[in-house]
């Protein structure tokens, strides 16, 4: 298994004293005292520690500690959260003051389980700067709001709703005797977040953050901008993306832009003349009825059937649409299925099921995303986006009826609005993102008035699957080092290119 967080990675990858004040561009809380912090510099104890995932035999110089923070902030009282927190030290001699702080996506991802993974990513910005990770308040080992959705041991059970209802309700009440489900919301924890940093003894921090990260990353600059270095933003989601609103067009628009991809590649083309006539056909058979499936059980020799819905067969394409890797499979598994062959679309939609709607906090993403998200999606909206798509709505029906059993927290009134900072900000984005396109990054590049604005070709929600990526890599690691967009030379992104396209299942596991 991994985390969505790691999906991310294997990829690339002063308003501090007007607090309370309701402007656009700062998040407007009615009580000051949810803001103010009484942590004082520099009063957590980090000691030695194993973090899974690091090599041993590097002896690596891991620091783990916790800082407790009350879940109601407001009230500061009751029960309390402790926050967990990994960091690996500098390794170089020339150490600089501010650190990297990394957010993951989700919501509900782990940032310390992602921690060795960034670590390595990031191991030429670790010369000269600490890298923190912090358990966001309901995820990994701070307080996680963990809820079963599905049985491991029966495929079949992945294969139903993306919430099942009655297992929403299970794990709501399992999870409120230790949690108040309406403290989740991202501006809660980006408070907890700034407490972590002054408790570290940080004046600035640089942040990277991915998806859902970088919404987490606007909101604290929002709330925090004075204490904000430098930002990278990869694959942006606004404060108004109202998720999972958008999610059918933007789909559409991803598998518009690989079907493209392969028309413009000659093998490609050669072997799927007829994409587009073939992807029609797919979906009238969908449409008319789930498709009977017959894949390898569990157990050794065993075979079970299984019925392939097109909400199903339509979200193993969103989730293949996110990594360019992944998506070169897509113009083949379409091809199959016209044929009748719907296996390799069927074990897709299974692995993502496991792989990535089981794992993280599912409490959490219902308790962001319910305050955050659901509430603000206009009557109708949503479900005119999905008419006439592959995707559909059955996402935004599935997510609504889950946060009407879901505990609603409270978002301030003016948290939609975009972030507006001088801070430094490197925007990247994949060409053909389903998730977060281009538009959100133009749109975020508007209000951040020193962003310099990145659209890697070929790319979806990740960067994995494609050539040239060290660009990327040394593109994040020039800005975290000069803190500015000055001079960042970005002539390396147009060399990035695909890998190609899987033209057979004989060569899937090259």
């Amino acid at each position: 298994m991994f985390t969505y967080g790691q999906l991310m990675l294997a990829c690339v990858f002063g308003w501090g004293a007007a607090f309370g004040l309701n402007f656009p561009g700062h998040l407007n809380h009615e009580n000051d005292g949810q803001r103010n912090s009484a942590v004082p510099a520099a009063s957590i104890s980090l000691t030695p520690c194993e973090v899974s995932g690091t090599n041993p035999a590097a002896k690596e110089k891991v620091r783990c500690g916790t800082l407790d923070v009350f879940e109601d902030r407001l009230g500061k009282s009751g029960r309390k959260i402790a926050l967990k927190i990994v960091v690996f030290p500098a390794t170089g001699q020339e150490k600089v003051a501010d650190p990297l702080f990394y957010i993951p996506g989700g919501p509900g991802s782990s940032a310390t389980e992602d921690a060795p993974f960034v670590a390595r990513e990031f191991a030429k910005i670790r010369e000269r700067r600490d890298l923190v990770f912090v358990d966001q308040r309901g995820t990994g080992g701070s307080n996680p709001l963990n809820c079963d959705f599905f049985r491991p041991s029966d495929l079949r059970s992945y294969l139903g709703e993306y919430f099942p209802l009655e297992d929403v309700r299970k794990c709501r009440e399992q999870l409120e005797p230790t949690a108040n489900l309406k403290l989740y919301t991202t501006p809660i924890a980006m408070d907890d977040l700034d407490d972590v940093r002054a408790a570290l003894g940080y004046n600035q921090i640089n942040i990277i953050g991915g998806s859902y990260g970088t919404r987490a990353a606007q909101v604290y600059l929002k709330l925090h901008q004075s204490r904000v270095r430098a930002i990278v933003l990869h694959g942006v989601s606004p404060t108004n993306q109202f998720m999972p609103r958008d999610f059918p067009q933007h789909t559409e628009r991803a598998l518009n832009g690989v079907m493209a991809d392969c028309a413009a590649d000659d093998a490609c083309r050669a072997a799927f003349p007829n994409l587009g006539t073939e992807l029609k056909s797919v979906l009238e058979r969908l449409v008319r009825g789930p498709v009977e499936v017959e894949l390898k059980g569990q157990q050794a020799g065993e075979t079970i059937r299984i019925s392939l819905s097109r909400d199903l067969a339509a979200e193993a394409i969103r989730y293949m649409l996110y990594q360019a890797s992944a998506a070169s499979r897509i113009p083949l598994f379409i091809h199959l299925a016209a044929q009748g062959n719907f296996t390799p679309l069927a074990q897709a939609a299974i692995a993502y099921r496991q792989q990535i709607v089981a794992t993280g906090s599912n409490g959490m993403y219902l308790s962001v995303t319910c305050a955050e998200d659901l509430p603000l999606i206009k009557p109708g909206e949503g479900e005119r986006n999905g008419v006439n798509t592959f995707l559909g709505d059955y996402r935004l029906r599935q997510q609504r009826a889950a946060c009407a059993l879901w505990p609603r927290g409270d978002i301030p009134s003016n948290y939609a609005e975009p972030t507006r900072s001088d801070v430094p900000a490197l925007i990247l984005t994949g060409q053909w993102d389903p998730v977060t396109p281009p538009i959100y990054g133009d749109t975020a590049a508007k209000y951040l008035s020193h962003s310099l604005r990145v659209i890697v070709p070929h790319a979806g929600h990740g960067f994995n699957g494609l050539n040239g990526l060290d660009c990327i890599n040394n593109l994040i690691v020039s800005f975290i080092d000069r803190g500015s967009t000055t001079g960042l030379d970005t002539s390396c992104v147009n060399s990035i290119d695909r890998k190609g396209f899987l033209l057979n299942l004989t060569d899937s596991n090259k």
